[in-house]
Formats: C-alpha cells, sequence, structure tokens
C-alpha cells in the first residue's frame, strides 16, 4: 500500500486564513467549492495541499494553549525555499511570528508562526547542499 497523496484540513470562520496561506507561503488558489455545511477552499503547492473549510455556521472560538501543550495535531510543517520572506509577509497578512528564525542544526534554520486564527506553524528552510539530516529535506 502507497499514499498517494495528503493533504491537510483546517476549519476556519471565514476566508482570513485562505488568503493569509496563499499570500504568505505563495501557494495556488484551486476552485472552491460549495457544500451543504460551507465553502471549502484548496491551496496547492507541489508537494501538497492545504484545505480551508469555512462553515456556514462559524465555528467557535479556540483557546489556544502553547502547541506543546496538548495531544493531538498540533502544528503544520511547511518546507520553504526562503524562510526570511515568509517571515517579513507574514504578519503583514495579519499572523504572528512567535519564534524568529534560527539555526536549528547545521544548515537548516526554522521559525515559529501562527496565522491569523491561532493555528500554529514550524516553518523550516533547509540548504540544499546540507547532506547532514537527510530527514529534513522535502
Amino acid at each position: 500500500m502507497t499514499v498517494e497523496r495528503f493533504e491537510v484540513g483546517i476549519v476556519s470562520a471565514d476566508r482570513t486564513v485562505v488568503d493569509f496561506y496563499a499570500a504568505v507561503f505563495q501557494l495556488d488558489e484551486l476552485s472552491a467549492g460549495e457544500h451543504g455545511v460551507g465553502t471549502l477552499y484548496r491551496l496547492r503547492s507541489p508537494g501538497a495541499v492545504i484545505k480551508v473549510m469555512v462553515p456556514r455556521e462559524p465555528p467557535a472560538d479556540d483557546d489556544r494553549q502553547p502547541f506543546l501543550a496538548h495531544k493531538g495535531l498540533a502544528y503544520l510543517t511547511m518546507f520553504v525555499t526562503d524562510l526570511d520572506s515568509v517571515i517579513e509577509r507574514c504578519p503583514a497578512r495579519g499572523g504572528t511570528v512567535v519564534r524568529p528564525a534560527f539555526e536549528f542544526e547545521p544548515g537548516s534554520r526554522l521559525a515559529i508562526i501562527r496565522d491569523p486564527d491561532g493555528n500554529t506553524i514550524e516553518v523550516t528552510e533547509v540548504d540544499p547542499t546540507n547532506q547532514t539530516s537527510p530527514e529534513l529535506h522535502p
């Protein structure tokens, strides 16, 4: 058995998060689909699809604890080729830089950001010439 595709779904009150991911990560927005429960937006990059469901009945706000303080799905990791530009675009689109870029290990840097809904995203940039950490290469 082989997993053929992997998609991540986010629930939001409106399309602000759609615009955030499209602009900050320069993702392509696919056509939205209207469903009985709401609108499903899809954003594509070469390696993944992020789905954002905006239900007709707005979801309740979640009192977010630090992302390592609870079990379950807690954050996304996005591998990028220009970490500094992502960090620059993040607050301009309503996000927050939680932890600025730092060297995680030789040849890789990462930052922690939050989207406008408070979802945590680990943004990682790996030097393509660095072969010391193959598990970090997308």
